[in-house]
């Protein structure tokens, strides 16, 4: 009997070893399987086609899409690509990917899917044609699985900016493809990121699992649960409440409840570098009173930016003087607006033609610091004698309204990284936003067009800062932009359940595979 209950226990023994090879996998993984962190954003991600605009959001596509390369916040690292090349004529790209990449449903993210993508965006190259790169590229072709050679017919000096940016130069599997192209739609989400879309339901939340295939660094969770909250005050509660673990994003959460969270010792509260520039911009249409350089300048000096900055922006933000941050390569060289001089005001409008005919001030509706900024200049315009009409827009019809000219004053925002300031002059040549429209009828108008060609034909970083200098000054003496703050993107987590955040590098890249435990 006792030689028996030895024996069996020595089997026992044998077999516990099989048994904890067994059982290894779902021990490493039993941590992350209860992991699952909550969010909010005001709208559903949309279908989430990587080469098309709203109402895809952009922070979705970066998390299911990866590009040749990445903004890391200091420069340029790969991403599909390994390493590239840079022809001595600056016309030629010949990028080395990756080995074994893959997308979310096992298909093989090679040259020749990098070749589709390209050709399904140059599809649709009408709708993309603020970007400049549109405009230059020859041929986009996968010399074999591992090499892509992009071929210009001049040379871009923002072409590895416009390949990082969220839209549209990234990759879907070509089997998630419509006959091969993406203007008229996708099958499925199907991308090769961090993340894959699990599960969506309009109106109420988008679900992100994972992606299995994905190179990069592994999230610490398995759900990310991003629940559609269109009112800012809901998602407060919602927060507050536990419902929800962290908010970030540029318009997730007001300035105020963002201080007032802060104090709170249960939650952490982070803000990005400076991004882009939050400004106002004057149409100087010639169909428009504003057209009137002398009117211009007078609304320019009427705005007291110091108290907007104080008792609006809550001086979050970096104050601004200028359209881009000077921090940013090429942008220190920008001569500052005009200061803040009622007295002046009023001297340039006796010299005007404005017979007091209410301007058109367009702002987003549900956007509560653009309200209150609109109410605010309102109040000193009317101070000097300048009468303003406020139109509260819908998102759309506000971005319908900056691309067709229908404004006199309308709120905007230059892109920050990597789009400032090479992408943002090039849209400015195109009938896309409220820069073109804008400028349109300017005087300088010509000059400030040949200098951005050149500029982006740019090859000498010297030559390069100079026609810089002298586009800014045409841009300054324009009196067009009315700078406010270089804007940050602002979160909040529960340090509770979150160890660290960390910002990404663009405003719309949210690391929350980075996130800690």
């Amino acid at each position: 009997m006792e030689a028996t209950i030895k024996k069996q226990f020595r089997k026992k023994q044998l077999l516990y070893p099989f048994f904890l090879v067994f059982l290894l996998p779902f021990l490493l993984l039993s941590p992350l399987l209860g992991r699952e962190i909550t969010s909010a954003w005001a709208m559903n991600a949309g279908n989430l086609n990587p080469h098309l605009y709203s109402p895809n959001q952009m922070y979705a596509q970066v998390m299911l899409y990866e590009a040749l390369v990445r903004f890391d916040g200091k420069g340029f690292v790969g991403e599909v690509a390994e390493s590239w090349e840079v022809s001595n004529n600056g016309k030629t790209y010949t990028f080395f990917l990756k080995d074994n990449l893959k997308f979310s449903d096992n298909s093989p993210l090679d040259a020749y899917a990098v070749e589709s993508n390209f050709k399904a965006i140059l599809e649709n190259k009408t709708r993309h044609s603020w970007l400049g790169i549109t405009q230059k590229i020859k041929s986009a072709k996968a010399l074999d699985s591992k090499t892509f050679e992009l071929k210009l017919t001049s040379p871009h000096i923002a072409t590895l900016n416009e390949l990082s940016l969220p839209r549209p130069f990234r990759f879907i599997s070509p089997n998630a493809m419509l006959n091969g192209a993406t203007k008229d739609g996708i099958k499925a989400p199907i991308g090769s990121g961090a993340w894959a879309l699990k599960a969506s339901k309009l109106g109420a939340y988008d679900i992100f699992t994972p992606n299995p295939n994905y190179q990069g660094k592994k999230p610490q969770i398995s759900q990310l649960t991003m629940k559609v909250l269109p009112d800012p005050n809901s998602r407060i509660l919602a927060f507050e409440s536990g419902a929800l673990d962290l908010l970030v994003g540029k318009d997730s959460l007001s300035r105020e409840n963002f201080l007032r969270l802060s104090q709170n010792p249960k939650y952490q509260a982070i803000t990005s570098l400076p991004q882009g520039t939050f400004h106002l911009i004057i149409n100087a249409d010639k169909s428009r009173p504003t057209s009137d350089i002398n009117l211009r300048q007078a609304i320019l000096e009427s705005i007291n930016r110091q108290i907007i900055w104080e008792k609006i922006l809550l001086k979050i933000d970096k104050q601004a003087n200028t359209l881009f941050n000077p921090q940013l390569e090429f942008c220190h060289t920008q001569a500052k607006t005009l200061e803040f001089n009622p007295q002046n005001a009023q001297n340039r409008l006796s010299k005007s033609t404005y017979k007091q005919e209410p301007l058109n001030l367009v702002y987003v509706a549900n956007n509560p610091i653009q309200k209150n900024l609109a109410e605010a200049i309102q109040n000193d315009l009317n101070k000097v004698g300048i009468k303003v009409n406020l139109n509260a827009s819908e998102p759309i019809y506000f971005f319908q309204r900056q691309k067709n000219g229908d404004f006199d004053l309308i709120f905007n925002e230059t892109w920050g990284n990597p789009f400032d300031p090479h992408s943002f002059i090039a849209s400015m040549l195109v009938p896309s936003h409220a820069d073109f429209a804008a400028q349109k009828d300017l005087p300088l108008r010509k000059e400030i067009e040949t200098l951005i060609h050149i500029i982006l034909s740019q090859e000498d970083s010297e030559a390069l800062q100079k026609d810089y200098a002298k586009l800014f000054d045409l841009l300054q003496k324009s009196a067009i932009y009315l700078p406010f703050s270089h804007g940050v993107v602002l979160g909040i987590y529960n340090k509770e359940k979150i160890k660290s955040y960390q910002m990404g590098a663009m405003e719309s890249e949210f690391l929350f595979e980075n996130m800690e435990f």
